[in-house]
């Protein structure tokens, strides 16, 4: 495979990454990464330095040469997380024993934690948005147990 490509850092960059360094950020491995490169590392002996993927040494490579600092730099997010309301976690909670396919029409027969996080985001629009984590919390907060569906290929003997 051929090695990644990287730009030639100006002066001012390098500086600026060798500053970050010692800042112990999220982006520290980012910048370690940029330095090694640009002194000749390949991407395989990166990894081996940083206990990094490849894909993520390349990525971070790619994008430094598309944009420069701003590239690795990390991205502040300006959502504003779903608040869950003790009235949303008690809806759901009532959601979750009922069976679905009589009581609310999809083809489904059982819930798991994504299709109940996806019925609740698409058909109940009780939140914007909502991770099968969060619903998983969600249940063992109010204590009730969960089990994980199993999926049978063939005709099980059991």
């Amino acid at each position: 495979m051929r090695d990644t490509f990287l730009r030639l850092l100006t002066p001012d960059e390098r500086n600026h990454l060798y500053l970050r360094l010692d800042e112990d950020t999220e982006a520290e491995y980012r910048d370690k990464t940029i330095l090694l490169k640009a002194d000749g590392y390949t991407v395989p002996e990166i990894r081996w330095l940083t206990n990094h993927h490849d894909s993520n040494i390349r990525k971070w490579v790619h994008r430094f040469n598309e944009k420069g600092l701003d590239g690795i730099a990390s991205k502040v997010h300006k959502h504003k997380p779903t608040k869950i309301t003790d009235d949303i976690e008690n809806n759901i909670v009532e959601i979750v024993p009922k069976d679905p396919r009589n009581d609310y029409g999809p083809s489904f027969s059982t819930w798991s934690l994504r299709v109940l996080a996806g019925f609740i985001f698409k058909y109940v629009h009780l939140v914007d948005s909502i991770s099968h984590t969060e619903i998983r919390n969600i249940l063992l907060k109010h204590g009730v147990k969960w089990r994980q569906s199993k999926i049978t290929l063939g005709n099980s003997q059991d």
